[in-house]
């Protein structure tokens, strides 16, 4: 007679098999429900044809691009101003990334203000931040932005958190004895202070001990009340979401690292150590960390991306080789800037940037020429 008895090892590899599985039906459960994938899962076959022929997406060239907005949010001086703007194109077969980094201080003739405040305009016009902020992007590069994707403070450092937070590496150490502290941003520390007509642009002046009134500028800043001191060590480090949030806003570092080409590396690499962290064994095995971040992000998230969609951009992720990642900036500081500082007079009395030249077409040139530069690779 045959004998049909199992032996303990192969039991035991069984169970773990069911174990495993019990898993995966468990966090596909979660992943349905609180990122309201419901309709889109029992919907039927088009949205399996398109994930098969990967149609799915909005491209130009086989190229996908997605504008990344990070505000201030809540509790923030200028709540819906874009603190952070990255331009992310993702080719669609090989995975290819160029991620651009966006100065915030970019002058955008359409509004005729910084793009920064681009996304806050179309708040508070008729809630269309996002549409406002693709267009204006599109029409300063001759690009098409096909999706957006906005994250405010509070869910940025929540989420890091989160995942434990980061590991990243410190290139450069550096001290900025001038980072804001929250709400006091309007604090006069005391000074008297007094704003002024001239020529059309309101100049703010503050008193000293005499009364001798004195021009504000950002070298003789007094209000030393509304900043605190931080810093950071040359070498790896792991940090949580608050001191993320510093590392990334930092803007009168030393060593060089007040400039706007080194503030974009620094957001472009804590933006790739969260990446690795989310897609992380140690998250997609922990059903309570999905539920929190999905409920995050759902309270701290602006996007015109749609449930059809969200598949398709887990289809491309695994695609992306964060080593072979490109990262542009565009800032005004080196000789190889496609920037410069723009006149005052002309901007408002605001301190801005423009192309060089003044020559928007080769901005445009030179942003389409990074991104397609993918294709020659």
């Amino acid at each position: 007679m045959r004998d049909i008895t199992v032996s303990p090892k192969r039991s035991r590899s069984f169970g773990k098999i069911i174990f495993l599985t019990a898993i995966l039906l468990f966090l596909t459960f979660v992943l349905i429900k609180f990122l309201n994938w419901e309709k889109l899962v029992f919907r039927g076959p088009t949205t399996v044809v398109k994930l098969i022929t990967d149609t799915g997406l909005e491209s130009d060239r086989g190229q996908v691009n997605v504008l990344l907005l990070g505000t201030g949010g809540s509790g923030h001086e200028g709540p819906d101003l874009s603190d952070t703007m990255i331009l992310a194109s993702i080719e669609k077969d090989r995975g290819d990334v160029v991620l651009i980094s966006i100065p915030r201080d970019l002058w955008t003739p359409s509004l005729s203000a910084k793009i920064n405040a681009a996304y806050a305009f179309g708040q508070e016009k008729n809630g269309e931040g996002l549409a406002l902020a693709k267009k204006t992007v599109r029409e300063l590069f001759d690009l098409p932005i096909h999706y957006a994707f906005r994250l405010d403070f509070g869910g940025f450092t929540k989420a890091i958190d989160l995942v434990g937070g980061i590991d990243l590496d410190v290139e450069t150490a550096f001290v900025d004895e001038k980072y804001p502290i929250a709400g006091k941003e309007d604090d006069s520390c005391g000074i008297e202070i007094e704003t002024k007509d001239e020529n059309g642009i309101g100049k703010i002046y503050f008193k000293d001990a005499t009364g001798e009134a004195t021009l504000l500028t950002e070298e003789n800043d007094p209000f030393v009340c509304r900043y605190e001191t931080i810093s950071f060590k040359k070498g790896p480090a792991h940090i949580d979401g608050a001191t993320a949030l510093k590392f990334v806003r930092s803007r009168h570092g030393t060593n060089g690292q007040g400039s706007d080409f080194a503030r974009s590396a620094r957001q472009q690499k804590v933006i790739l150590a969260f990446r690795q962290n989310v897609l992380s064994t140690e998250t997609f095995t922990s059903p309570n960390r999905i539920i929190d971040l999905a409920k995050t992000f759902g309270d701290s998230i602006d996007t015109d991306i749609t449930n059809d969609e969200i598949p398709h951009f887990a289809k491309l992720a695994p695609k992306i080789d964060p080593v072979k990642i490109r990262r542009v900036v565009l800032d005004s500081e080196r000789p190889e800037s496609v920037l410069q500082v723009g006149d005052p007079k002309d901007h408002a009395g605001q301190f801005v940037l423009i192309p060089k030249n003044n020559n928007w077409h080769d901005l445009a040139e030179f942003i389409q020429g990074e991104i397609f530069k993918t294709e020659e690779n």
